[in-house]
């Protein structure tokens, strides 16, 4: 029986997928996830996870070099943990700030990234200037240090090994994506567990969160030029997330508005939704929309495809075998040319994609085949 310590964000779904995995293997792995106090856990997350068999511990203070003795007591914490629970390997579940953990601890170690941590916000540390440059190379190298000091690095998309291969020079990378459950999204077609308002009408879906990265501003302005009829026919549905920008939320939330107001759109902006309720979205949705700036290897755009939606996606690097010929590209940035592409979905999305899509993310995208992928990982760093 192995011991495995996650540090990551427990009422984040996909970290609860990686987890829910090993915690299921009653026989094999004991797990226990780890996190950071700002992180807000709620009862249900709290009875969610329990029901998982995965052990919730008690919060650590932020890593933080402005504040050295909290980071120090979390660094005792973390330590204390590892020999209370004799922990046998620890497991970081977004690198960023995660990985600084690392440094501190002697003990057998996995990095894994998603995307924005390693394309994004560790990069960016070198692009600083004036007296922030002193300290942002400082951080930078200490995320090298971890890069380097753990045994493996697992990626859930090529672009993000290309990444680190050019910032760390890492050697030990696997690509592991998240993965999705292709059966029971299949399944998921039943029509009252959606709202009446949307079980009764035709609705164009965005699931990704309101933040700026996710770039919502460019739907919004893509819907102010769409032709009436698309306008009259459907209702825009978005989700607001529960990790949304309060400040970018309310102004998408006036824009909506003042498109309610002008050209009378429809809207309906979700707070959350659970991920068999976000299945049953996919399966009746007549399109579903992503603009993010940045990103990994979604899997709300596996989930999409899987259901057999319509899918559009920005001009991003994602990787080949999921996405080449499997759904409608935006070129450029330009919410005209997105107007465009929503007109052409609705009225002429072409069959053989939705056909290669489903394919795509069966054999490249399925759950339980990426997730023995890191049980392999386990196994050789966990035998001596």
């Amino acid at each position: 029986m192995k011991n495995i310590l996650y540090i990551g964000t427990p009422s984040s779904i996909h970290d609860q997928k990686w987890i829910r995995y090993f915690a299921q293997q009653k026989n094999n792995y004991n797990t226990f996830i780890l996190f950071e106090e700002k992180n807000i856990i709620d009862a249900d997350t709290r009875n969610k996870l329990k029901s998982q068999n995965i052990h919730l511990l008690p919060p650590i203070q932020t890593f933080s070099i402005s504040s050295p003795l909290k980071t120090l007591k979390s660094v005792v914490k973390i330590k204390r943990i590892v020999k209370e629970l004799n922990i046998d390997l620890i497991h970081i579940l977004f690198a960023s700030p995660h990985a600084l953990w690392l440094n501190f601890l002697r003990i057998p170690s996995i990095i894994t990234t998603r995307g924005s941590d390693v394309l994004i916000v560790i990069p960016n540390l070198l692009s600083s200037t004036g007296f922030k440059k002193i300290y942002f190379n400082w951080l930078f190298n200490q995320f090298k240090k971890a890069f380097k000091r753990c045994n493996y690095v697992t990626s859930t998309s090529s672009g993000q090994i290309k990444k680190i291969e050019e910032l760390f020079h890492s050697k030990n990378i696997a690509l592991i994506r998240t993965g999705i459950d292709v059966e029971s999204i299949i399944s998921s077609t039943d029509k009252s567990q959606l709202p009446p308002i949307l079980a009764n009408n035709k609705f164009i879906f965005s699931p990704r969160f309101f933040t700026p990265i996710y770039n919502i501003d460019i739907q919004v302005e893509a819907i102010s030029k769409l032709p009436r009829n698309i306008i009259e026919k459907y209702i825009f549905v978005f989700v607001r997330g529960n990790s949304c920008d309060s400040s970018y939320s309310a102004k998408i939330e006036n824009k909506l508005k003042a498109l309610a107001n002008s050209i009378n759109l429809k809207y309906k902006i979700e707070d959350y939704l659970d991920q068999k309720i976000l299945w049953t979205y996919y399966n009746f949705a007549s399109l579903t929309i992503m603009t993010p700036t940045s990103d990994g290897t979604p899997n709300s755009a596996l989930e999409a495809m899987a259901a057999k939606c319509p899918l559009i996606m920005p001009d991003l690097n994602y990787d080949m075998d999921l996405f080449e010929n499997t759904c409608l590209i935006l070129k450029g940035n330009s919410a005209t040319s997105l107007s465009d592409l929503i007109v052409k979905s609705i009225d002429n999305y072409p069959k053989h994609l939705i056909n290669k899509a489903f394919s795509a993310v069966n054999k490249f995208g399925n759950r339980t085949t990426e997730m023995n992928k890191l049980n392999d990982i386990y196994v050789k760093i966990l035998t001596p």
